[in-house]
């Protein structure tokens, strides 16, 4: 009898005493950052049967439980990774908004200053001084390109240091939760602390990308990345790292090391802070560069133009003041090819309202090309003519050496012009005032006579017919120099020495008038430069130049307030979702002083339990003495 009660006063307090422990461990680690609130299990020893009757036999720790709710785990997961993109990508549209509104700024006000400038010149067109003001400021329109360029450049090879970064430490953790999986296997009973570490990792995986988790047969676990790239399996673990884009190695790309082989993956579904890393690098800054690249071409290549159609001080056609965009070393930049391409492209702006931003995709599957625009549309080209060549959205293609079977090239029309953006004019005396396009001519269309060589003719009209299908060139009285043809021209055109070129875009009965007469004061070019500053060049005749930077710091305003909002709404679903987890596995100090006591007392009691074992057993032995 007295054996039989030490018994049970020993179990009840060695219970007591594995509560008490895990309770104090729940005290001790009130403050440790993924630790799991833990519970004894108790449970009734088996029932001992003697005389017909069951006798209770006391109390074991069964087991040591983990509060946990793998559901409201699996919901904090999931909010942690769209918390950390949509704050991820807030901060990114911040400082690009910022650089805006503040240091970009500038360019549109030097495009200003420049157009002021060129109205003082107008006033007296052959003043030098004035001549130098527009050439400085010129000048300050391309070196304002050039800096806010070379930010995004900056920022974009910034971002691709910043994926590198992020891939390392999420090896790294892949690494660690395959020890914690080593761990566990060599615990026999359930590792609850261990436990505790690899959803802490997981936790931390979910800011960097969207993250599953797959319970194995062997209690491991499976971890997955994006749409199903697998990170962790059980005991081993597969390496992410990154790779040269192809055909543009600067964009480099995401990739997965399985065993020996690199296997690319799609960075549209990683979502995280990865993600956001990925679409600012190549939507973000690829659209701030395409839109200022627009800005540079379509504001260079219209005065260029101009200049090429009225004579300087010195009675010269004029030359152009900024880079020629449609240069072969700059059209053949446009074609982003593989280093081992044989492919030889040639890409030439003709329409600047039909210049669209963002990347086109030329593959060649053996027999035919075919073009995916921007915007996703997918359509066959075939290059014809000689050179063969094809034209999309006013960008002229010329394939000089076509592509290899299956080969993909891109092309960005002006991903790259503001950093190109130079001015090549030296000599004030060289800005074109006097247009030699008379002012009598009668233009509906958008035709266009550029002088390639002066001759003996120095003034003469070219004249559509009234169906447009055919031209002639005549002098002022209206006599034939150039009998009638079909229009547009399929050459140069030789009047009585005068070389000249007729673009397609005049309308019928259009008449082209060209005067090669210099005249002292003329300041006609001039004012048609002025007149650029409003005219509506771009977006198919719906934007000035300076509307495409107003269109671009609007759109990223309006998407970093799309993203702060997001922010918002991700705070308050992960809020609640940690709530939800800290509801089940969050230590309350209040309930576990309550216990401590609770406890305490049980543990005392079967301490006299066996106290009073002990006195029976003492009472025994003296009886029999």
């Amino acid at each position: 009898m007295g054996l039989d009660l030490l018994s049970l006063g020993s179990q009840g307090v060695l219970t007591a005493q594995r509560q008490l422990n895990t309770t104090g461990h729940n005290i001790s680690n009130v403050n440790t950052e993924g630790y799991s609130r833990q519970s004894v299990e108790q449970k009734t020893n088996d029932v001992h049967f003697w005389g017909g009757n069951n006798y209770g036999t006391g109390v074991h720790a069964a087991a040591i439980r983990r509060n946990y709710d793998k559901f409201a785990v699996n919901e904090l997961n999931v909010s942690t990774s769209n918390l950390s993109h949509a704050a991820a990508r807030n901060e990114q549209l911040g400082r690009l908004d910022d650089m805006m509104a503040h240091s970009a700024k500038k360019i549109p006000e030097n495009m200003n200053e420049f157009y002021g400038a060129v109205k003082g010149l107008a006033d007296s067109p052959s003043d030098m001084g004035a001549r130098k003001v527009v050439l400085e400021k010129a000048r300050m329109v391309a070196a304002g390109m050039n800096d806010v360029y070379g930010v995004l450049q900056q920022q974009s090879i910034d971002t691709s240091s910043q994926i590198d970064a992020t891939v390392k430490r999420m090896n790294d953790i892949g690494q660690e939760l395959v020890d914690v999986h080593k761990a566990m296997l060599k615990t026999p009973a359930e590792a609850n602390d261990l436990l505790d570490r690899h959803d802490k990792l997981i936790r931390e995986l979910s800011e960097y990308t969207q993250v599953s988790v797959n319970t194995r047969e062997d209690g491991l676990f499976n971890v997955i990345i994006g749409s199903g790239h697998m990170l962790v399996s059980g005991m081993n673990s597969s390496e992410l790292t990154t790779l040269p884009g192809k055909p543009d190695h600067q964009e480099r790309r995401l990739a997965l090391v399985e065993g020996k082989t690199v296997k690319a993956i799609s960075n549209q579904d990683i979502r995280g802070k990865l993600g956001a890393l990925f679409e600012y690098r190549d939507d973000t800054l690829g659209q701030a560069r395409d839109e200022l690249g627009r800005m540079a071409i379509g504001f260079s290549q219209s005065l260029n133009d101009l200049q090429g159609q009225g004579f300087d001080l010195n009675g010269e056609v004029g030359k152009n003041i900024f880079t020629d965009y449609n240069s072969d070393r700059i059209a053949s930049a446009r074609a982003i090819k593989s280093g081992d391409s044989t492919a030889d492209l040639k890409v030439y702006i003709d329409d600047l309202q039909q210049l669209k931003r963002g990347d086109y995709q030329l593959k060649f599957d053996g027999t035919q090309y075919t073009l995916t625009s921007p915007d996703g549309k997918q359509s066959t080209v075939t290059p014809s003519g000689t050179p063969p060549s094809f034209n999309v959205d006013g960008m002229r293609v010329q394939v000089d050496a076509g592509l290899a079977a299956n080969e993909r090239v891109l092309i960005r029309p002006a991903r790259s012009a503001a950093g190109q953006m130079r001015v090549t004019m030296d000599d004030p005396a060289d800005i074109a005032a006097q247009s030699y396009v008379s002012a009598s001519s009668v233009s509906n269309g958008d035709g266009d006579v550029r002088i390639l060589q002066a001759g003996g003719q120095k003034e003469f009209q070219v004249r559509l017919s009234p169906d447009g299908s055919q031209f002639a060139v005549t002098d002022p009285k209206g006599q034939v120099l150039v009998a009638p043809q079909a229009y547009p021209p399929g050459g140069p055109i030789d009047v009585n020495g005068t070389i000249i070129e007729v673009n397609d875009k005049a309308a019928p009965d259009d008449v082209l008038a060209v005067s090669l007469i210099p005249a002292d004061g003329d300041n006609s070019n001039l004012i048609r430069m002025q007149e650029l500053q409003t005219e509506k060049l771009m977006d198919n005749g719906r934007s000035t130049v300076l509307d495409v930077y107003e269109g671009l710091s609007t759109d990223l305003g309006v998407q970093k307030a799309s993203y702060k909002r997001l922010q918002d709404v991700s705070m308050v679903e992960h809020d609640a979702a940690e709530s939800r987890v800290a509801e089940v596995s969050g230590v309350n100090l209040d309930e576990e002083a309550a216990n401590m006591m609770k406890f305490q007392r049980a543990y005392m009691a079967a301490s006299r339990i066996m106290t009073a074992a002990n006195e029976t057993f003492d009472s025994l032995l003296n009886a029999t003495r």
